[in-house]
């Protein structure tokens, strides 16, 4: 038994991944996520597995193991989709499900925040340090790991969308969120099909109005890193989740904004503790692939 089956799904994209035991990718395979129908959702997640171990010649009996991280609510121990807001899936038995398709075989799920973490957590070389992952994409929100293990609150850490922000109309998700960043380009420029990697590009020639959405997303972006590093004063807090990955000026200028904030003796020089992602767009593949391959050794 050589191989694990791994899966990011999320509320964008489909990505899974054929990995030896020493933790190299055989071959990968990303598509769009199914966002209506949850059994087809299961179905295209179920499919892409069997693709893979078809075209790697890979035969089941060779399999591990199989990890999924899921966005939102996960029951990890009993391997249900409690609630995922970007993803049609409520209380979903993913991993019963699985089974039925793939039966003797370990299956584990988790939220893929907590996956990616755990990834980018390893990947360093720490076991006692504190360390925050936070991304940012379809939705925002992070994780935080203390000597090895994670802070799972009541079930619900985390979950920083829900933050509130200085509009008090609005919580973070709503104001940062790669389709929030999108809708108001959309609406300023009257053009329903402008993608965020545009708008970038017109933030990066400083385009006085993209400029303005993009920074009052930093601003924002920046307080909520600051009150994670005053509250739990991490080693290391992570940004990654697509739109830092694809965009690491963004992570750069939340770096700076920080630093602003940080005058007090005590605090000073602590924004330098803010890294970018180093497994970037597959931080949860490899996050969910070493949890089998750890348990293994």
């Amino acid at each position: 038994m050589e191989y694990i089956l791994a899966a990011d799904v999320g509320g964008t994209k489909l990505a899974t991944a054929l990995f030896r035991k020493d933790g190299t990718i055989v071959e990968e395979s990303v598509i769009q996520s199914e966002k209506q129908d949850g059994e087809k959702l299961f179905h295209s997640l179920v499919d892409s597995f069997k693709n893979l171990l078809v075209n790697s010649c890979v035969y089941m009996d060779d399999v591990m193991g199989i990890a999924l991280g899921i966005p939102g609510i996960v029951d990890s121990e009993k391997g249900i989709a409690v609630f995922q807001n970007n993803l049609p899936w409520r209380d979903f038995p993913l991993a019963d499900r699985l089974a039925i398709e793939f039966p003797e075989t370990k299956i584990k799920i988790d939220n893929d925040v907590y996956m990616a973490t755990w990834g980018e957590y390893t990947n360093r070389g720490y076991s006692k340090e504190s360390m925050v992952y936070v991304t940012l994409s379809t939705g925002i929100s992070c994780c935080s790991i203390h000597q090895g293990e994670f802070l799972r609150g009541a079930g619900m850490a985390g979950e920083i969308g829900f933050s509130l922000t200085d509009n008090p109309e609005t919580t973070l998700e709503p104001l940062v969120s790669g389709p929030a960043l999108e809708s108001k380009g959309r609406e300023h420029f009257n053009n329903t099909t402008l993608k965020l990697h545009e708008m970038m590009e017109l933030y990066y020639q400083g385009d006085d109005a993209t400029v303005s959405i993009i920074n009052e997303a930093v601003t924002s972006l920046a307080k909520e890193v600051h009150h994670i590093m005053v509250f739990l004063d991490p080693h290391c807090i992570v940004l990654g989740g697509g739109v830092f990955n694809h965009h690491p000026e963004l992570i750069k200028a939340v770096k700076n904004e920080v630093g602003k904030y940080l005058s007090h003796p005590l605090l000073k020089g602590k924004e330098e503790r803010i890294e970018a992602s180093i497994y970037k767009d597959e931080a949860v593949l490899r996050g969910v692939a070493s949890t089998i391959i750890e348990e293994k050794r």
